[in-house]
């Protein structure tokens, strides 16, 4: 936990989390944020009929085809 002196909105808290940006903007509410990380886990790493490499390759054309940014 860090607080940044420096900045203008010195009174926010930074965490550094091991997650991806998407899921830490829930940080605010750790139970749904805990929450959000275990629906994305299922979803990205569950039992699928397609193997790692095509459910990324889909993840990657819809990101695309939706202009997404991340």
């Amino acid at each position: 936990l860090q607080v940044k002196e420096e900045s203008p909105m010195a009174w926010i808290r930074e965490e550094d989390l091991d997650l991806a940006n998407i899921i830490k903007v829930t940080s605010v509410n750790p139970a749904a944020m805990r929450t959000v990380e275990r629906m994305n886990g299922a979803i990205t790493f569950g039992s699928s009929a397609l193997m790692g490499v095509q459910g990324e390759v889909i993840a990657t054309t819809v990101s695309v085809m939706n202009k997404c940014r991340f």
